[in-house]
């Protein structure tokens, strides 16, 4: 039997796209999915694009901005998972910010960069300031300021002690720049670029040893995955996120289990595109991806996430309409 040359090629090219999708689906998951329980609420009104860090078995969420998309917050609070309860503990000494970075190194926690808002020019809108911050004695120190512009929505990382930042969004436009930052000598040192496309709004998750890295926006939104080695400053490109990308996704390590969770796929400004919110995981022994469940309430981006002892925390964020002030907590 003869088949038409139309009709072949519309045969294969269905066929293509079949397995290119096939490809990029999530595998089977060997776990149940996700089981999510609601957490106190931090006082006051809601925030997104703040930051997040655990430290000495407590959660501390601070930055931000409120329901007025001009207002950025400085107030820093503490979580207590023993009696579920939030207090407020210290102010941040720089100028209010969103998108800012944090990372915590030998029972400090080190926040800075972002960028101020809404402002009428980007120009100096991009902040460089790094504080170090004691939680015992809830005060900040100023510490040596990020050698870059690149400073809004970039991702960071901790490896030996030393502080990564990288990929970020300047006054001019996206970097692959990647920095590091030594605490114990305040200084930092540029490394090789990403070598693949520049962007921003990315997430890192690393257990301390394995370092992985991706998602993001520049022209178009990314799902693409990498392993980064600090020893020799070099990457490898790992299987990508069975979706068509996101944008201001949140990262969580899990007892060495990686997971990302929530963000947009961003469409332009007339549509907006969607707002995600599952929760996957990456398995980084057969480099595959699980799907493991939704967090309550719908899609979400510019959340927080933080870890303490075993179990993760997601919460905040906002929506096409709303600025949420929930959080919740999950065992994976």
């Amino acid at each position: 039997m003869n088949i038409p040359v139309q009709l072949f090629r519309s045969l294969l090219f269905a066929l293509f796209i079949l397995i290119l999708v096939g490809c990029n689906e999530p595998a089977d998951s060997p776990y149940t999915s996700i089981a999510f329980h609601q957490i106190a609420s931090i006082p006051g009104p809601g925030r997104a694009s703040a930051v997040a860090f655990a430290l000495e078995g407590k959660g501390y969420v601070l930055l931000g901005r409120d329901e007025n998309p001009a207002d950025s917050l400085k107030d820093c609070w503490q979580y207590d998972p023993n009696s579920n309860n939030w207090t407020i503990v210290s102010v941040f000494p720089g100028a209010a910010r969103v998108k800012a970075t944090t990372a915590v190194v030998n029972g400090k926690a080190y926040v800075g960069l972002g960028y101020k808002p809404h402002v009428s020019t980007y120009v100096n809108g991009n902040y460089k300031d790094l504080w170090m911050y004691d939680p015992v004695q809830h005060s900040w120190t100023r510490k040596a300021d990020f050698p870059s512009t690149a400073t809004d929505a970039c991702v960071s990382f901790v490896y030996n002690d030393c502080i990564y930042v990288g990929e970020g969004f300047n006054d001019i436009g996206f970097t692959n720049e990647f920095w590091k930052y030594n605490p114990e000598q305040d200084n930092w040192s540029r490394l090789n670029n990403f070598p693949d496309l520049s962007r921003a709004g990315s997430v890192v998750c690393t257990d301390g040893g394995h370092v992985y890295f991706g998602t993001g926006f520049r022209a178009g939104n990314y799902n693409d995955w990498w392993e980064y080695f600090p020893e020799t400053d070099s990457w490898k490109q790992r299987k990508s996120m069975p979706d068509n990308g996101r944008v201001n996704a949140v990262s969580l390590n899990i007892n060495k289990r990686f997971f990302v969770s929530s963000g947009r796929h961003y469409a332009g400004n007339l549509t907006g595109g969607h707002l995600i919110s599952d929760i996957m995981e990456y398995d980084a022994v057969r480099d595959v991806w699980y799907e493991r469940g939704n967090i309550p309430d719908g899609g979400r981006e510019n959340a927080v996430s933080f870890v303490i002892d075993g179990k993760g925390y997601i919460g905040q964020g906002e929506n096409d309409t709303q600025i949420f002030n929930d959080f919740w907590s999950f065992e994976p």
